[in-house]
């Protein structure tokens, strides 16, 4: 793909369009985009790489599989985002994954050759400072998760969701969400009813909207 057509697609994101022309035209040269199908795989967990990834549009799920062959699910990008699932970020040229990514529908990535970025992200403030804001959004990621698997019961699982995510909830497919939660459909279904019935959200077609914000936060808080 030529670098007009490159930088099209990314003029109207905001990691892109903060940075300066003679970067973005020297980032051109070491970067290139692919489109992916539902179902591809970007990589598997430890794949060596030689490149790092910004999800343009679309959506990638993250996970491992266990000793039993089992797929354990941890989190989903949706584009615009910098893909941070990688070990040694930016410390070497080659890159170890750490967990299997898969996209979720059709999508669009950017992969920036590392050894360039490697090279910039540190010798650039403006895109140290972008790399960082996406870091910081990812550690906040990354605590939900700690919660979401290690403090929270099934109840306080689906409140957290849907008090923190609402429009992902809604956009979703229910079993894609207890499959996102670790918790089986009809566990799901229940808690909704549930919460439905004690009048802190309304359900209306497979809708959510809430009703009682502070009484979903008392859920999980």
């Amino acid at each position: 793909m030529s670098t007009d057509k490159i930088s099209n697609l990314i003029d109207s994101i905001d990691f892109f369009k903060t940075l300066d022309n003679d970067l973005l035209t020297d980032m051109f040269k070491h970067a290139s985009m692919h489109s992916f199908y539902e179902g591809q795989i970007l990589f598997f967990e430890d794949d060596d790489i030689e490149k790092v990834y910004y999800l343009i549009d679309g959506s990638i799920k993250f996970y491992k599989v266990d000793r039993f062959d089992n797929e354990v699910f941890l989190y989903k990008l949706f584009g615009p985002k910098l893909i941070f699932d990688l070990s040694k970020f930016g410390n070497t040229s080659i890159i170890k994954c750490f967990a299997n990514a898969e996209f979720d529908e059709d999508s669009t990535v950017l992969a920036i050759d590392n050894a360039w970025f490697e090279k910039n992200y540190l010798a650039n403030e403006r895109l140290m400072h972008n790399v960082m804001k996406e870091s910081f959004s990812m550690i906040a990621q990354l605590q939900c998760i700690i919660n979401r698997d290690v403090v929270f019961d099934g109840t306080a699982k689906v409140a957290h969701f849907l008090a923190t995510d609402l429009s992902t909830y809604n956009r979703l497919k229910k079993h894609e969400i207890a499959y996102m939660l670790h918790i089986q459909p009809e566990t799901l279904s229940r808690i909704v009813k549930k919460l439905a019935r004690n009048e802190i959200i309304t359900t209306d077609k497979n809708c959510v909207s809430i009703n009682n914000l502070n009484k979903l936060k008392e859920i999980y808080e």
